[in-house]
């Protein structure tokens, strides 16, 4: 009988020992949890770059500045304040969705990573610094010259009104800026009454636009 009982024993303690491997096996672990997480990096809680009253949802352009590619994009509204996507170029695409009020306050910000291939990382929160920058030097407009120039903005051709001005820091050296601009692009980086930004630059520096549209919709899903 003894003998019978173990016959029968040990047939159930091996599906037990073996069967319960395949059991335990772990569960597939979901693509988010597998992402390393990132660090958002710290932002000041200053938005620096136009007026966000000028703006309307969907409104973007791109810069270029050096080998920097910089788009912002106009995703939405919330009351008085827009959100705004920063992005830099680049793989991944790094984006910082702010929510900015029209005196230029920002008053929270998430940032995101998506590569090349549409892979997007988990959405964080930023950090919000008070905004601690050295304040520019004083200068003086000594001159100032307007008129118009033809350019070719990602096969448009745009005739802007072209500003030169000259200016005179406090140890009288001069400088010259001069500025591009056009009604139909987005003053989303910087606007005036002539339009938004078509190109800048003061001695060796240059930003200039590369593109721009009025279709832009949100990279990164805010977390609720």
């Amino acid at each position: 009988m003894r003998r019978i009982l173990a016959v029968l024993i040990l047939p159930a303690l091996a599906g037990c020992i073996f069967g319960s491997g395949e059991r335990s096996k772990a569960a597939k672990v979901p693509e988010e949890m597998r992402r390393p997480r990132l660090i958002a990096p710290k932002l000041p809680d200053r938005h620096l770059y136009g007026d966000i009253a000028r703006l309307r949802p969907g409104q973007w352009a791109t810069y270029r500045e050096g080998e920097r590619t910089l788009t912002l994009a106009a995703v939405g509204v919330a009351g008085d304040r827009v959100w705004v996507e920063v992005i830099e170029e680049g793989d991944p695409r790094l984006v910082s969705a702010r929510l900015v009020s029209p005196d230029g306050v920002v008053h929270k910000a998430f940032y995101g990573e998506i590569t090349k291939d549409g892979q997007k990382s988990t959405v964080q929160p930023q950090t919000l610094e008070q905004d601690g920058g050295a304040a520019p030097a004083r200068l003086a407009e000594s001159g100032r010259e307007t008129g118009e120039e033809t350019v070719t903005v990602a096969g448009r051709e745009l005739k802007a009104t072209r500003v030169k001005v000259r200016f005179e820091d406090l140890e009288g050296r001069l400088t010259e800026e001069i500025t591009l601009w056009h009604k139909d692009v987005p003053p989303i980086f910087a606007g005036t009454d002539a339009g938004g930004l078509v190109r800048r630059q003061a001695g060796a520096a240059k930003v200039e636009l590369a593109a721009f549209g009025t279709d832009a919709r949100p990279l990164l899903e805010i977390p609720r």
